[in-house]
């Protein structure tokens, strides 16, 4: 059965997250696994001293499991709510030992997971300065799509989703999973480039019809369209067309970088995570037909 992962660390934000997921399980007629990564015991060689000791990591296992099965019970709660002949969606509980992106695979790997749900800390989120932004090390090497959350935003659907796309890369495989989400929520599709110059008119006809030429099919997408914006900062004008095309949730792949790349050029993907205001969903550069589950 499609599943959407779920992952916690039991702050305010992630129980928003958890909730925003389970209304979108819902929605796409998915199950839902909540997930919380916790400290892995560490030993130290060279002193054979153990910072927690077996019972200690029994402990965080138990808190673990017991605040999942706290945070499950307030989901389950709210499904009472749902009617008889609606998809009611099954809630499982997983509690794993860090790494947290080496958790995160093996599930990946094990299970049928259309994306990770994961939310926000703001750079003056006290806790992400204490425990490090996870949502950037899971973009980073989540070997399956996240969806980004921001917190207190409500959950309305996805009536129009923003594809950006920096058109040197084929976006037909992300284009292929985004359909099975559409046909939920009758979606309209822009597919957006942010550059320093307007494109041609012929030229963001000739860009519309290759997305629907290859394998897509105006079937699939009879609202497809193509929006160019002018801005020399690609971080600066996605954030422009949240806030004057109302979009509903924008899409985008992250491409890895090297290390030059990493400390001179900072990721845009990261920092919209950090600051964007509506639903991000990434998918990993990686990604290919098949590698993923396709919704």
């Amino acid at each position: 059965m499609k599943t959407i992962l779920v992952l916690t660390d039991f702050t305010i934000k992630a129980d928003h997250a958890a909730h925003y997921a389970l209304k979108l399980a819902h929605k796409i007629k998915a199950n839902l696994l909540l997930c919380n990564v916790y400290p892995e015991p560490a030993v130290i060689s060279a002193s054979a001293h153990t910072f927690w000791n077996g019972n200690e990591s029994e402990n965080f296992e138990q808190d673990s499991l017991n605040d999942l099965t706290e945070l499950a019970g307030r989901l389950n709660k709210q499904l009472e709510n749902t009617c008889d002949d609606e998809f009611k969606p099954t809630v499982e509980l997983c509690s794993k030992a860090g790494p947290l992106t080496d958790a995160i695979n093996y599930i990946v790997a094990s299970r049928q997971i259309l994306f990770a749900v994961i939310a926000t800390h703001n750079a003056d989120d006290l806790m992400a300065f204490l425990n490090g932004n996870h949502a950037n090390e899971i973009i980073e090497n989540a070997n399956c799509p996240v969806l980004v959350l921001p917190y207190q935003l409500p959950f309305n659907g996805f009536k129009k989703i923003a594809f950006a796309t920096d058109l040197a890369h084929n976006g037909t495989d992300v284009l292929h999973s985004l359909y099975n989400i559409t046909k939920y929520f009758d979606s309209e599709v822009l597919i957006t480039h942010v550059g320093m110059a307007k494109l041609a008119k012929v030229t963001e006809d000739y860009i519309t019809k290759r997305f629907l030429r290859q394998e897509i099919g105006v079937s699939h997408y009879p609202k497809i369209q193509y929006r160019s914006v002018q801005n020399k900062s690609i971080t600066a004008g996605l954030q422009w067309l949240a806030e004057h095309d109302d979009i509903d949730l924008l899409v985008l792949v992250h491409h890895k970088r090297n290390l030059i790349q990493k400390i001179f050029e900072p990721s845009i993907t990261k920092k919209l995570a950090d600051r964007f205001a509506k639903p991000m969903l990434v998918f990993p550069s990686s990604y290919e037909r098949g590698s993923v589950p396709i919704l």
